[in-house]
């Protein structure tokens, strides 16, 4: 394992070393998804605008009836989408960021606006997962295994993210929330509520910190 690091050497030599490496790479790290064979088959609609990368960024969707994603031009995506159930919905605007290990879970619609920064670990979802009556999740982790899920009994509703918005390291956003435009919501937070226009929150659950000076809201 010491020659993953090591200098490659030159000739054929080296290119059996770059092929050994690479493999060794795989065994160990697994197999990155190849996005432009895998996606197409996993939803039903997908757009990826031009200069747009996707580093490490995976995709899941257990029914591709009906599920859109759609990422704009110029965005660096590398986070884990997420589609729970049909007809959900992902949109990405223009030149956004989505840092690795970041998680975007739809049952039904997550829209993300221009110019936003959502740093690693973050985790935004539109739906609760689970009832809250235990009666109607008793048999939630046997219907995985078959391959089911019930929401009927799930509370879900759409998040937004608008433009120009930055949501920090490790920051959960919840169903149902709206982070209006130029917003900041800090490190570690849990919102559960909307957010206004160009206000920092924080905490969990977040609250408003401060409005952003006037310097802060300096769009050009």
């Amino acid at each position: 394992m010491e020659d993953l690091k090591g200098s490659v050497p030159t000739g054929n030599s080296g290119n059996s070393a770059v092929r050994m490496r690479n493999k060794l790479r795989r065994l160990v790290f697994g197999r990155p998804d190849d996005q432009a064979v895998q996606w197409p088959k996993l939803v039903e609609d997908l757009k990826i605008g031009r200069g747009t990368r996707l580093a490490g960024a995976m995709l899941s969707a257990p029914e591709r009836r009906g599920c859109s994603l759609t990422i704009g031009e110029h965005c660096s995506i590398e986070c884990r989408f997420a589609f729970e159930k049909s007809d959900a919905t992902i949109e990405i605007a223009d030149r956004t960021h989505i840092g690795g290990g970041s998680l975007l879970a739809a049952a039904q619609s997550i829209r993300i606006g221009a110019d936003v920064l959502i740093a690693f670990d973050a985790l935004i979802m539109d739906h609760n997962s689970h009832s809250l009556v235990f009666a109607q999740r008793k048999n939630d982790v046997r219907e995985w295994l078959q391959g089911r899920k019930d929401w009927s009994h799930v509370s879900i509703a759409p998040v937004t993210i608008e433009n120009k918005a930055w949501i920090g390291a490790r920051a959960i956003i919840l169903k149902g929330v709206t982070v209006s435009e130029g917003a900041v919501v800090a490190a570690g937070s849990v919102v559960t509520k909307d957010v206004p226009p160009w206000t920092i929150v924080g905490g969990n659950p977040a609250t408003i910190l401060r409005p952003l000076t006037e310097e802060e809201r300096m769009v050009e």
